[in-house]
């Protein structure tokens, strides 16, 4: 796989942003075309390199020759900041358009998909559940599922602050937005009468965000989806994140 490194001005944040990309390597030859494509976004406290750094996140995309797309959303939670930036807008109008011009990228639905962990699988929800016509998978590890709801999880007071902060900054004040829940919006799809596309779902049972993500799937498990939870020993954390990474591709990549 070739790992590549871009900077480049977004308009919808107002300043440089970095991506990162694994391409699958054509060996001097002209690809025979366009590639599948997974945009694979990180947790709160990473950026566009954490999956190559703390993942074997090549390999697994090496055995799907797929594409992947690693963005940076600091810590943004993926949305339209209330107070903060315009991650959301970036995400679903810019960076796509950017890939597909740059780089041989799938524009085809069937062949996009998109997943995360901890703040990213909140970040692949919001947008999986927005526009599911435009993704065949959605994929969440670990999953901030309630940004609103986080309670005392980092180790210091200080940096509790810094998270509720944080929420703050993408939520405002108060609970969130009804299109800024993944149930709200999955209940408004079904509405709407729009197809969801497969979700697939992973958590550790020592993880800090298990009930949450326990809610998650007692919620998701009743609405007739093409979902599937899977739950061991482990933590929130890179080695949990590691061994279902791989699981999570299979079940995704078509």
């Amino acid at each position: 796989m070739a790992y590549i490194s871009c900077r480049f001005y977004s308009k919808y944040l107002a300043h440089q942003t970095n991506v990162c990309l694994l391409i699958p390597e054509c060996n001097g030859k002209e690809p025979e075309g366009e590639y599948p494509v997974l945009y694979l976004l990180h947790g709160r406290g990473d950026d566009c390199t954490s999956y190559v750094r703390n993942s074997c996140i090549e390999r697994y995309a090496e055995e799907h020759q797929i594409i992947v797309v690693l963005p940076s959303a600091e810590t943004g939670f993926y949305v339209d900041g209330v107070h903060g930036k315009r991650f959301f807008s970036y995400m679903t109008r810019e960076l796509p358009a950017v890939m597909r011009s740059w780089f041989p990228v799938s524009e085809d639905p069937g062949r996009t998909y998109i997943a995360g962990l901890s703040m990213g699988a909140y970040g692949a929800l919001k947008i999986g559940l927005t526009y599911p016509e435009r993704f065949a998978g959605i994929g969440i590890m670990s999953a901030a599922v309630r940004p609103d709801q986080f309670s005392d999880f980092a180790p210091t007071d200080e940096e509790n602050d810094i998270l509720h902060e944080d929420v703050w900054q993408a939520f405002g004040k108060g609970e969130m937005a009804q299109d800024d829940i993944p149930q709200e919006l999955i209940l408004a799809r079904r509405r709407e009468g729009r197809t969801i596309p497969p979700i697939r779902h992973y958590i550790g049972k020592q993880d800090m965000l298990y009930e949450m993500n326990e809610d998650f799937r007692r919620f998701a498990e009743g609405q007739a989806l093409d979902y599937k939870y899977e739950e061991w020993d482990g933590g929130h954390d890179w080695i949990f994140w590691d061994q279902a990474l791989p699981i999570l591709l299979k079940e995704l990549i078509k």
